[in-house]
């Protein structure tokens, strides 16, 4: 596999990033993709991915999570492929959709019902509004950290001196409606909730940021009890951990059942889709007073390239199959910090690895480090997949015994 050092890298990709600093704000449409030297792909296979001037790098974005298959699969290109001749939106009802919500229904606990729509952000935005109509309260609590996409009632979290602060742009009477505790202070959410005026308290289950911090299975269970005693609805944000965990996500593996879970990534096999999943008395007021139309809910193509995705991944063996090379390559990691002499560390969550530096300088260099050695994350952290090989993993080991190299 080719390196990807600045001193190879294509003109052609220098050319491109300079039209696109004309045209898109910061020369990208999402924050994680700014990489210097620029970066573009052009196909995908597997678990790698070709860049503009052939160059070939391997993979643990892994289209932001959403490829636990790993990209192009042959099922769901077939499904997609064959739906594109059929219609890409008919403005109406499709059996697609029907068929994507009951495989939902039979692998998540929480779904008795579901309401699809076209992103992670938008399911938030919607169970926030759903548990604000179905309780009659204002307030949302969350968790410091904890990530559920960029819209204004979940981008508040905690400033160095413990104070609530929102994103720039967002009214401070909207942040005002969020209160924000830490996940390991339970006295902090039980006096937030017995306030009784919390519509929800929406959490990532596996601890802020995919399991970046992790988060103790008891403090869901805490949560839930508070939750069922103040009469607060408990939403799970599984964008990122549906279907990738476990077949039933995070909340299966955990014992706790939310009222709502948001879901996305997996859930599309790499096209744009979210939903919020959850219980029949809450869903069914999307019949009466809640207004939620949307072009793209559950559009003809995400539809067919979910359905073939989920009924691979419903099997349980991709899962087992990622978690099982994560665990190889967690472990390959750490013995390459120990090696390169780097005082650092790494774990996982199922199929998803994290590397943190002690050095907070060399961190911040790491992931351009590992795309110099022909290797992508996600900021730092890797998104393995079911179609990862043994020798993507001795790739990815010496790669990262290279790149510590580099930060020295």
């Amino acid at each position: 596999m080719s390196s990807t050092s600045a001193t190879a890298r294509s003109l052609d990709a220098d050319a491109l990033a300079e039209r696109a600093r004309r045209v898109l704000p910061g020369g990208s449409t999402h924050a994680a993709r700014e990489y210097q030297p620029p970066l573009y792909v052009v196909r995908s296979q597997g678990s790698h991915k070709w860049l503009i001037d052939g160059r070939e790098i391997l993979d643990y974005t892994m289209g932001h999570g959403a490829l636990l298959l790993g990209h192009a699969h042959p099922e769901v290109v077939a499904a997609v492929q064959q739906q594109v001749e059929r219609g890409t939106h008919f403005g109406a009802a499709s059996p697609l959709e029907v068929e994507w919500a009951e495989l939902i229904t039979s692998l998540v606990p929480s779904a008795e019902e579901v309401r699809f729509t076209a992103s992670g952000t938008e399911a938030a935005m919607l169970s926030i509004r759903l548990a604000r109509a179905a309780t009659g309260r204002p307030y949302i609590v969350k968790f410091d950290q904890h990530f559920h996409g960029w819209s204004d009632s979940v981008s508040v979290d905690l400033d160095a001196a413990g104070q609530a602060s929102a994103a720039a742009g967002i009214a401070p009477a909207t942040a005002a409606l969020t209160r924000v505790v830490r996940a390991d202070d339970h006295g902090a959410l039980a006096a937030a909730l017995h306030l009784g005026d919390a519509a929800a308290l929406i959490v990532e289950p596996s601890g802020a940021h995919y399991g970046r911090e992790t988060l103790d299975p008891e403090v869901l269970r805490r949560a839930r009890t508070l939750c069922d005693e103040t009469g607060t609805l408990l939403i799970f944000d599984e964008v990122v951990t549906g279907f990738r965990v476990a077949p039933g996500g995070m909340q299966s593996l955990v014992g706790v059942i939310p009222d709502l879970s948001l879901l996305g990534k997996v859930m599309a096999g790499g096209l744009p889709a979210g939903a919020v999943v959850g219980k029949r008395s809450v869903l069914e007021l999307l019949a009466g007073s809640i207004h939620h139309p949307g072009t793209f809910n559950a559009n003809p193509l995400s539809a067919a390239a979910g359905i073939a995705t989920l009924r691979v991944v419903s099997t349980g063996q991709p899962q087992r199959a990622a978690s099982t090379y994560a665990a190889a390559l967690e472990s390959g990691w750490r013995s390459a910090l120990t090696a390169g002499g780097r005082s650092g560390r790494v774990w996982r969550l199922s199929s998803i690895i994290h590397v943190e530096l002690e050095d907070p300088a060399a961190q911040s260099r790491l992931a351009g480090a590992l795309r110099e050695e022909g290797v992508d994350l996600l900021h730092t952290s890797a998104f393995c997949s079911a179609v990862h090989t043994d020798a993507d993993l001795e790739t990815s080991i010496a790669a990262l015994s290279r790149a510590l190299g580099r930060l020295a």
